[in-house]
């Protein structure tokens, strides 16, 4: 059960989904190529230096290009004919209502379409077998058909409306950065490529970046003591986990439209991630990238399945049970360093967290 350096490829990209994942939910099969190939494109092994270097140096950034293909079409959209340094000096209904139409219809596209593959279409019949928790979370009756944003239950209506209110608050932090740009308020540079390696460089470490970030943001809105411990006792974790993060693990089975359905004091620690660019003078594709990625790649790894899917398991097993796997095992798995990574494979033999551990430091002493 101990991680592989053989799955970092596929740890690197999950929470997100790709053509291997569309096309295995179609196929209701594992696919491994990139493009929904059976196989790997380039062989099936490199060896354990090979794939952690094709890993961290491109693998890792390739599972994310939905993100970065959606940042690049907002950036030739708003950017590329730089009329945007004028009209944005001063905020105007304009040009923020394009913004924010453009967020909220990706919201439409990306998670939608999500949801309507793996829940909603023909082809969720077939994904059943794959999901973590068999319940129907959206109805009421088991075998009833779920719907696209309406349900008997209650839940997808919830889900779909925070989501929405988390899209929303993205599309005016782009709007902030546009404003603030324009304004002269914090430097940019407007060539990409005046600066090759550092606009590159950035980009790669964005992807970095916002898996250390999430852990951080994330383990912070659990009780960093005990859960009924408040402000009072220092505790500010549980305190936040009370009145803020309990919205998010409503959701204690996932799908799509869970990955940004958070209390709005929640999407602004969460968005917080893309204040980095403040730091240093950047290009706007930085800035919405990171948003993109904050944005969409929640999505596949919030949606209940393993693979053929996206396969979030671990993030699945702390939203059933809360008290471990707090971030993405990669670039840096933090909760192996600080004892709260539980592998679902683990979990699924014991039945416990504790008795997952266990089994885990077994096998980890038997491979020693």
């Amino acid at each position: 059960f101990n991680l592989q350096l053989s799955n970092l490829y596929y740890i690197a990209s999950i929470m997100t989904y790709g053509p291997k994942h569309v096309v295995g939910v179609v196929k209701a099969e594992k696919r491994d190529g990139f493009f929904g190939t059976k196989g790997p494109l380039f062989g099936a092994t490199w060896g354990k230096v090979g794939e952690t270097v094709w890993t961290y140096a491109i693998g890792a950034h390739a599972g994310h290009s939905l993100e970065f293909i959606v940042a690049l079409v907002c950036y030739m959209y708003f950017f590329a004919d730089g009329s945007w340094q004028q009209e944005c000096k001063s905020i105007k209904a304009g040009w923020v209502m394009r913004v924010l139409a453009f967020n909220l219809a990706c919201e439409v596209i990306f998670v939608g379409f999500w949801h309507w593959l793996v829940y909603v279409s023909d082809f969720a019949k077939g994904m059943l077998p794959f999901k973590f928790n068999q319940e129907n979370q959206y109805e009421r009756e088991k075998d009833a058909p779920v719907g696209f944003i309406t349900s008997s239950s209650g839940h997808l209506e919830r889900e779909v409306l925070y989501t929405s209110l988390g899209w929303l608050q993205s599309g005016l932090l782009q709007c902030v950065m546009m404003y603030l740009w324009a304004s002269g308020l914090i430097p940019y540079y407007n060539s990409f490529f005046e600066y090759p390696l550092f606009s590159v460089g950035v980009l790669f470490g964005i992807t970095y970046w916002r898996e250390i970030h999430f852990y951080f943001c994330h383990r912070g809105m659990h009780p960093w003591w005990d859960r009924s411990l408040g402000l009072k006792d220092g505790d500010i974790g549980a305190f936040l986990y009370r009145y803020v993060h309990s919205l998010h693990h409503k959701s204690y089975n996932p799908g799509p439209w869970s990955g940004l359905c958070m209390h709005p004091v929640e999407h602004l620690l969460y968005y917080s991630c893309t204040w980095i660019v403040m730091t240093f003078t950047s290009h706007p594709l930085h800035f919405l990238y990171c948003k993109f990625h904050a944005d969409i790649a929640p999505i596949g790894g919030h949606d209940g399945y393993g693979e053929p899917s996206a396969n979030g398991d671990f993030h699945y097993l702390h939203h059933a049970k809360y008290e471990c796997n707090y971030g993405v095992p990669w670039p840096i798995n933090f909760d192996a360093i600080f004892g709260s990574w539980v592998e679902w494979e683990a979990f699924k033999k014991t039945g416990s967290l504790k008795e997952a551990k266990k089994l885990q430091q077994e096998m980890k002493n038997k491979a020693e």
